[in-house]
């Protein structure tokens, strides 16, 4: 195996055992302990996306490093407000605002490799995507209401933001995964977060879901992988 490869095999390794190990502490052990582990499991997809920085160098390598940082920082954010339950709501919004600032970092990134490797029809895919996030985005929300009886109270506004965000990225990436297979792992990641978010929203907005075990493992599961997959595209 090339240095490359060997890079990847090792932080991706590392990675997942962290995020493993992370998720058996989240849901056995007290919340101090869920977030120091939770930390150590972020920290480790961020500097997996750091060594293929360094062995890539090139300018869409540095936003989804920066992607994966404004993630670990949602991470530890989100994790504080079982510490701090006073704080809820600022922990809640703040972590929201960071995974959207990522989702910003990587957005940029997908686009300068895309016009770099000369991706046809870029304009048409972005058009396309966002009507689908338009209209996708707010019927999960609503769905969620209707069905689930989900309460999203003051953060509905941006829930459905998010919603709409993530909605558009997932097709986005879709597209360009079907215009080039150089996008592969990137659509995967980006399928992976929206199906971790509507498990989140279960969670934080669904009457006596908060602490759901089985919820816990599969967010995180999805989360992780998203997250992981996202790192080691740099090292394609």
């Amino acid at each position: 195996m090339d240095q490359s490869t060997i890079a990847l095999v090792a932080t991706g390794a590392v990675s997942a055992a962290l995020a493993v190990a992370f998720m058996a502490i989240r849901v056995t052990q007290k919340p101090i302990y869920g977030l120091l582990s939770k930390t150590l499991a972020s920290m480790a997809f961020v500097a997996m996306g750091a060594v293929g920085v360094l062995l890539g160098g090139n300018i869409y390598a540095a936003l989804i490093l920066l992607g994966l940082s404004f993630g670990m920082v949602g991470d530890i954010v989100l994790d504080l407000k079982r510490a701090h339950s006073e704080f809820e709501n600022q922990y809640l919004m703040s972590g929201m605002l960071a995974f959207m600032s990522g989702h910003g970092a990587y957005l940029s990134a997908f686009i300068l490799t895309a016009l770099k490797i000369g991706v046809h029809d870029l304009i048409f895919a972005g058009i396309v995507s966002g009507a689908i996030g338009l209209v996708a985005g707010p019927a999960i929300v609503i769905v969620a209401i209707k069905m689930m009886k989900a309460n999203f109270g003051k953060f509905l506004g941006i829930s459905v933001f998010y919603s709409v965000l993530l909605t558009f990225m997932s097709a986005f990436s879709i597209w360009l995964a079907i215009l080039n297979p150089k996008f592969l792992l990137v659509a995967i990641a980006m399928a992976a977060f929206l199906l971790s978010d509507m498990v989140l929203s279960t969670m934080y907005f669904v009457a006596g879901k908060k602490e759901d075990k089985l919820l816990v493992v599969v967010n995180h599961t999805l989360y992780y992988a998203a997250q992981i997959l996202l790192a080691a595209w740099l090292f394609v």
